[in-house]
């Protein structure tokens, strides 16, 4: 942990070949409180001191039996809270034909459960940046599979609180699954050449206004 330059995390152990998560943050985030895990999610509490956020970390197990229950756990966990919060990680599952390559056209009954869990919560998709599959698996055309199977979801007022926040899938490093990236303020890059006009109304209090206005735009205008 402290060589990956962190102080503090929290960790729940893999199960069989499949697994883990391993939460880590530095101190200056503020006050990190886990409230809750088991071998599918973490539930931590954020609070720097102004703003206060919950964060649910996912693993959603990679088999329907494993993962029976798991989206009735969660609205109890999402329902229970009235801060901000967002909910993040491998959902093991897609929302829609096009989250993935190939397939027999139908999404599956898990697939359905997911949207309608998404709906009757009232989750907003954070959307993306960057490539649209998050998971593959071989290299070849012929055995080459991928899928959208993790993403980041969030409540109204968090959207609200963060409306320029953005999510961002990086590319595939040595795992199956692209790492994800979350910016609540991104900083915002605003090209000089660029700015807006803006009228101020002091101008018209200046006797030399007039003027300048008729030289630099058009003697036909008049105040």
């Amino acid at each position: 942990m402290t060589g990956l330059g962190f102080d503090h995390s929290f960790r729940v152990d893999v199960v069989g070949q499949s697994g883990g998560i391993w939460l880590l943050w530095w101190t200056d985030v503020g006050l990190v409180s886990i409230v809750e895990s088991s071998e599918q999610f973490v539930h931590a509490r954020v609070d720097d001191g102004v703003n206060l956020m919950h964060i649910i970390v996912v693993y959603a197990a990679p088999t329907l039996t494993r993962r029976c229950g798991l989206w009735d756990k969660r609205s109890e966990v999402i329902q229970g809270i009235s801060e901000p919060f967002m909910v993040g990680g491998d959902f093991n599952t897609v929302l829609r034909l096009d989250e993935r390559s190939g397939g027999n056209g139908r999404l599956s009954p898990d697939s359905l459960e997911f949207g309608s869990w998404i709906n009757a919560n009232s989750l907003i998709d954070m959307g993306f940046k960057g490539n649209k599959f998050t998971w593959r698996r071989g290299r070849v055309i012929h055995n080459y599979v991928a899928k959208c199977l993790d993403r980041v979801l969030c409540c109204a007022q968090t959207r609200l609180r963060w409306h320029k926040a953005n999510v961002t899938y990086l590319p595939f490093l040595a795992s199956d699954h692209a790492p994800i990236y979350v910016q609540l303020s991104p900083e915002v890059q605003c090209d000089p050449r660029q700015r807006p006009f803006r009228f101020e109304a002091t101008w018209l209090s200046r006797r030399e206004f007039k003027d300048m206005l008729a030289s630099s735009w058009d003697t036909a205008i008049t105040i």
